[in-house]
């Protein structure tokens, strides 16, 4: 694993999973001063790395993370509570979100909908690409479910966090389709 992957995790664990690790306290938004962050990533990493090489890391995955004022936080995949702005209204919510995961979870995502599991949002991805991206982090075989995410935003807050990733607190099992089979 390379040194820039090396980093990357390192910041998505600490922003995402277990910021006591690097000293490090969230607001309720989930951000902490880049400062902060950059320092405990440079002394867990017991100086592999610089603050510029851990800076770039994250001006370079906009997506992933999120740095205003001078604070840092990561976009989505939190396991700790953190507050979005606003819900989208349902008519800023596209027709259709997609959610790729593994064959074996198919039978109970059917019968009782997508929970969060260990995060505390369902991630739902803008593409059917994106969404096989996410499910091969797992082991396959996998499937895309198509999401009826208009209709869904009626009932459920949905929130925006970056352009390829929507988030929501559950998706029942009436607004889940299932759109592919992917072996392997």
């Amino acid at each position: 694993m390379g040194r820039r992957v090396r980093i990357s995790k390192l910041v998505s664990l600490l922003l995402r999973h277990n910021p006591d690790l690097g000293g490090l306290s969230p607001d309720e938004r989930g951000f902490v001063p880049l400062d902060d962050l950059l320092d405990s990533v440079v002394k867990i990493m017991r100086e592999e790395c610089s603050r510029k090489e851990v800076l770039d890391v994250i001006l370079s995955d906009r997506e992933r993370f999120e740095v205003v004022n001078g604070k840092v936080r990561a976009r989505y995949g939190h396991s700790f509570r953190v507050i979005y702005d606003r819900p989208l209204p349902p008519g800023e919510v596209p027709e259709v979100l997609y959610h790729g995961t593994t064959l074996k979870s198919l039978h109970s995502i059917l019968k009782e909908g997508l929970r969060p599991m260990n995060r505390t949002y369902v991630h739902l991805s803008l593409t059917k690409e994106r969404a096989l991206e996410v499910a091969r982090r797992r082991k396959g075989p996998h499937v895309i479910l198509r999401i009826r995410a208009r209709e869904l935003a009626r009932i459920v807050p949905m929130y925006r966090p970056s352009h390829l990733t929507f988030l929501v607190e559950r998706v029942p099992p009436e607004y889940i389709e299932l759109e592919e089979v992917i072996e392997g």
